[in-house]
């Protein structure tokens, strides 16, 4: 069961979207009983915004829809415009959507090139990650993306807490062996958290050579089957976006798989990694 606003939003997106369609309302025809955009019915869809009580009651008169069903829609809506945990860390609205559909996911897949992945970071890492790409001294922005990486973590924890299979270029451990201050720790963090049952750690050499994800990083979230399909995420150095295009991510899902098969399994990942933790101080 979902439980952050992000998901209950989305829940109720995609159930407003199902009613529609079972009404043969067009989306136009949405926007003309709300005197709005149609634009505005697609952020309702896909849970990017909640609708004003209001609105939804005029949306749910206009599709037919029981009280019964109103009521748990209702319930969806107030949930869905509650502020989550992230919104103190003023993080940007591209990483909220992102952070807020990482907290209900069930398996957590992702691809790495150049940077150990956030949920595995340590928060030393985590800061100098931020003051590169801020190319400034440390901030109090800084400091506050770096305990929002931390919070995050706390999801591989919690009872029924996602799984993660991670896959990390070598060339992210080699960049973080280079920064001995913050690496070392870092290196030694991925190792013990490799022991973790929930958590796959395999780390794809130089030695593979080329590779099928070569331009660039992934994420893949998966939900339980009444909450959501599977989301895609990639970043960048400005932003980052989702993708819930059913084909491009059950593409990148076979990507992951591909390129587990070209990383190293993970007992001997983890020795590698121990041997670059010792070899970094």
């Amino acid at each position: 069961m979902a439980n952050s606003p992000t998901m209950r939003r989305k829940r109720l997106g995609a159930e407003l979207r199902r009613l529609r369609g079972e009404a043969d309302v067009s989306a136009e025809q949405a926007a003309e009983v709300l005197d709005c955009s149609v634009s505005r019915i697609g952020h309702f869809e896909n849970g990017r915004n909640a609708p004003r009580k209001p609105d939804l009651q005029v949306l749910l008169d206009f599709y037919g829809v029981s009280a019964e069903v109103r009521a748990v829609l209702e319930q969806l809506r107030k949930e869905g415009t509650q502020r989550g945990w992230w919104a103190t860390y003023k993080l940007p609205p591209w990483l909220q959507t992102y952070v807020g559909m990482e907290a209900d996911a069930t398996s957590i897949r992702v691809f790495e090139i150049e940077l150990v992945t956030a949920l595995l970071q340590t928060k030393a890492y985590a800061r100098r990650v931020q003051n590169k790409r801020s190319n400034a001294d440390s901030t109090e922005a800084d400091e506050r993306f770096a305990s929002a990486r931390i919070r995050r973590q706390q999801v591989l924890d919690e009872p029924g807490g996602p799984s993660l299979s991670a896959i990390l270029s070598e060339s992210a451990l080699l960049r973080a062996a280079h920064e001995p201050d913050v690496g070392a720790e870092q290196l030694r963090h991925l190792v013990t958290m490799s022991k973790k049952p929930n958590i796959s750690i395999r780390v794809l050499p130089l030695a593979a050579g080329l590779h099928s994800s070569m331009s660039g990083s992934f994420h893949l979230l998966d939900f339980d089957p009444e909450v959501s399909t599977s989301v895609a995420y990639q970043e960048y150095a400005v932003g980052g976006h989702l993708i819930d295009d059913p084909d491009v991510v059950g593409t990148l899902g076979e990507l992951h798989e591909t390129l587990k098969s070209a990383a190293l399994g993970e007992v001997k990942s983890r020795s590698l990694i121990e041997r670059l933790a010792r070899e970094t101080g």
